[in-house]
């Protein structure tokens, strides 16, 4: 935590003069991963942390990218620059070294909306993701990937990327609970569907994104239009194809498990994911090679997205409608 004079201090070398420090918003997630947020004069926010990603290099091409997303009318908070005209500051306390930053407060308000996803409001958020590949496309590309990213690792992944993490976890319950033909059957054609995206990865193309489009980090109106978006910590360049896939998925409930037969819970996954991709691609024109490898990202996504694969892993260690989980299964494994 930090003391009203060392952010005093702080906001100085931003040439902000503080008027009123709100109380602290701690999303620390660690010792070494300490998140605290102030808001400054109901104006900005100041945000310090120790991670050691958040440098310099990291918030100019977050500069970059805020750039991008107004271009195109995408509401997103600008970054403020020191006395030095850098975006961070370095404070040392207690033998540790923070980053600061401060970036505007959002005049508008955050989607009410956080335990369900609209997907007729999705539509009109995923608009811009066609239009800022359609713009950006191979441009102004930064070195870290986004929170998406598969074969390439994100920030805090060393071994395998969060996508085969999620796989194995799935993996590993299928086959402590006896389903080795089937785990079998999905590692085979995980493996092969990522062998083949490794062989034309370099060719696809990429662009840089925010990268977390959930609830909380969409704000809107006070008639509940999609403005901009909040939140840049997961941004990053990603592969199109996966971008697009990933932020169209259909997140599985308990309950389409309850009412539906596998065959219509797949079918259902698959229909949204389509209807929100068809509204990027209106946009985004896929090309020959996107068109030809997107059924192999599919096939990797199917079973390694977060929520679902958690979702699916749960419901077979409390052995509830695991048949029909396990059906599911099956018809992602023939794909």
């Amino acid at each position: 935590m930090f003391c009203k004079e060392e952010i005093r201090n702080i906001c100085s070398s931003y040439s902000i003069e503080c008027s009123h420090i709100g109380e602290v918003i701690d999303t620390s997630m660690g010792d070494n991963d300490e998140r605290y947020n102030y808001q400054i004069n109901n104006k900005y926010f100041l945000k310090i942390n120790n991670i050691k990603s958040k440098t310099e290099k990291f918030l100019t091409g977050m500069d970059q990218l805020i750039m991008n997303y107004k271009s195109i009318g995408v509401y997103c908070p600008s970054l403020y620059k020191t006395k030095e005209n850098t975006f961070s500051l370095k404070i040392k306390k207690n033998e540790k070294i923070y980053t600061c930053h401060i970036e505007e407060k959002s005049p508008f308000e955050i989607s009410p909306n956080q335990d369900d996803v609209d997907y007729e409001f999705k539509k009109k958020i995923l608009v811009h993701v066609g239009q800022l590949a359609k713009m950006f496309t191979n441009q102004n590309l930064t070195p870290h990937k986004s929170m998406w990213s598969m074969i390439e690792l994100a920030i805090g992944y060393t071994d395998v990327d969060e996508k085969q993490e999620n796989f194995d976890n799935l993996k590993k319950c299928l086959m402590d609970k006896g389903y080795i033909d089937l785990a079998n059957k999905l590692i085979k054609q995980n493996d092969e569907a990522r062998e083949k995206i490794k062989t034309v990865m370099a060719n696809l193309p990429r662009c840089v994104y925010q990268g977390d489009l959930n609830n909380s980090n969409i704000v809107i109106d006070k008639e509940d239009n999609f403005r901009g978006i909040i939140d840049f910590n997961m941004y990053g360049t990603e592969v199109n194809v996966n971008c697009f896939l990933n932020e169209a998925m259909y997140f599985l409930k308990k309950m389409d498990f309850e009412d539906l037969s596998a065959r219509d819970i797949f079918s259902k996954m698959t229909s949204i994911q389509n209807d929100l991709m068809s509204v990027i691609t209106n946009h985004y024109k896929l090309s020959d090679l996107e068109v030809d490898i997107i059924d192999d990202y599919k096939k990797v996504i199917f079973t390694s997205f977060y929520p679902n694969a958690c979702l699916i892993i749960d419901l077979i260690k409390q052995n509830y409608q695991k048949e029909k989980v396990i059906e599911f299964l099956e018809i992602i494994s023939n794909l």
